[in-house]
């Protein structure tokens, strides 16, 4: 894998005029502004399958979004990465050695690329969940504090959108959260598949989720998000897009 280095800065040098020797020179540094979103990096102790899961869920989240235009790592060569990383899984499940070998270093990899870019997300959040959930990261779970935690959440409604392959998802909302998510995935018998999740702020409208194939069986949860932590994820409500 490969990360794009920042290009070194060029021009015309300019020559200023020393300061006198009664001039002070005053250097002041600006601290870089803390983000209160985090993304869960806890890599080191993830299954190999899991994290390539992660690495596909940020290919498809960062590449094309408007809202993370510059990248610290091309996500073309990290598409092709990913696909390395699967294959070499897939090559080391009989144990060979060399298989195996390859599929630490595509690891060691994938772990670097993913924890530069978990900090660029979180520097070009603004500290909007839905802007950051946008880029296929998992927030970290906030420690618990006291206060009351939310309870589990629920749909409210699940219904056909305008047009064909879409969904619209009708959260409850719930005193205290700050934010929601919607996931949902293709169920498989009776069981959902690999999940996409999408953030919302905002449970007065309800969430479209576009480009579903009709005639298949989707699940749908929702998850709220408080001072306190995470809700436990609402039960899995399923229907068929038109």
């Amino acid at each position: 894998m490969s990360s794009n280095a920042p290009a070194s800065l060029t021009g015309t040098p300019t020559t200023a005029a020393a300061p006198s020797s009664a001039a002070t020179t005053t250097t002041t540094t600006k601290k870089a502004k803390s983000t209160s979103i985090k993304a869960a990096t806890s890599y080191a102790s993830m299954a190999n399958t899991d994290i390539a899961v992660v690495l596909g869920n940020v290919v498809k989240g960062l590449t094309g979004n408007s809202n993370f235009p510059n990248p610290p790592v091309d996500l073309t060569a990290l598409a092709t990465s990913l696909t390395t990383f699967t294959d070499a899984i897939l090559s080391a499940v009989d144990g060979g050695t060399k298989a195996k070998a390859a599929v630490a270093k595509e690891r060691k990899a994938a772990i670097a690329d993913l924890k530069l870019l978990a900090v660029y997300v979180q520097n070009n959040s603004s500290d909007d969940m839905t802007v950051f959930a946008s880029s296929g990261f998992t927030a970290q779970q906030p420690v618990n504090t006291a206060g009351q935690p939310l309870s589990q959440s629920a749909i409210k409604t699940l219904d056909f959108g305008a047009n064909s392959g879409q969904v619209t998802v009708k959260i409850v909302k719930q005193t205290g959260a700050k934010s929601y998510f919607v996931r949902y995935a293709p169920m498989t018998n009776g069981q959902p598949g690999a999940f996409t999740t999408v953030g919302t702020t905002n449970v007065a409208k309800k969430v479209v989720i576009s480009g579903l194939t009709p005639g298949t069986q989707y699940g749908f949860q929702v998850q709220a998000l408080g001072a306190t932590g995470y809700s436990d994820w609402s039960t899995v409500e399923t229907i068929y897009p038109n």
